[in-house]
């Protein structure tokens, strides 16, 4: 009798049982989550390492906004390099890097080497005319589908992009598979 007083039944509801008990833990579940997420955006913006994950997670957190996963996306849809491939002059990220690398990309007709410069709205990114061969080529190898965003005003002709503003756009027309930005953003706090 004296043991029954001290067990107080609870609620069934909170108490979470594992389908697969023997897989681990949910802590290691929740970390191997958040790897899987971190490693998904990784992979989407072409390999970006984890440092500069961290660093962009860092500059959305200090703003304070309601709107941190948009906010985030922003700050990765606009770098140069993400840009270039969503315009269909690159066939992948990496392909843009190289030629931002090879300084054969200008913005605002300056000579551009940063793979990760940050455009401004109003930038105006022209080709250097010896790619101009190269850029047609990936154009005719792009598929079409997806259309280019709406923030980007591009002409095929001359090779040039302007950058616009972020105003109404729905970034997740941009990502095909489910990325869960929350696991991202939060796994920050905890490093």
């Amino acid at each position: 009798m004296k043991r029954w007083k001290k067990i107080k039944p609870r609620d069934q509801t909170q108490y979470l049982v594992s389908r697969f008990p023997n897989r681990g833990s949910s802590y290691k579940k929740r970390y191997r989550n958040t790897l899987h997420e971190i490693k998904k955006l990784s992979l989407f913006y072409g390999g970006i390492s984890k440092k500069t994950i961290k660093k962009l997670i860092k500059k959305t957190i200090n703003i304070k906004n309601k709107k941190i996963n948009s906010l985030f996306l922003e700050l990765f849809e606009s770098r140069l390099d993400t840009t270039l491939y969503r315009s269909k002059f690159c066939l992948s990220i990496k392909n843009a890097r190289q030629l931002i690398l090879h300084g054969k990309i200008n913005v605002n007709n300056k000579i551009i080497k940063i793979k990760s410069y940050h455009l401004k709205s109003g930038d105006i990114i022209s080709i250097n005319f010896k790619c101009y061969p190269l850029i047609e080529e990936n154009i005719r190898e792009c598929k079409i589908w997806p259309i280019p965003p709406k923030h980007l005003t591009i002409n095929y002709k001359s090779m040039q992009i302007i950058f616009g503003t972020f105003k109404n756009i729905n970034f997740s027309l941009n990502i095909f598979y489910r990325l869960n930005l929350e696991k991202v953003l939060n796994s920050s706090y905890q490093h």
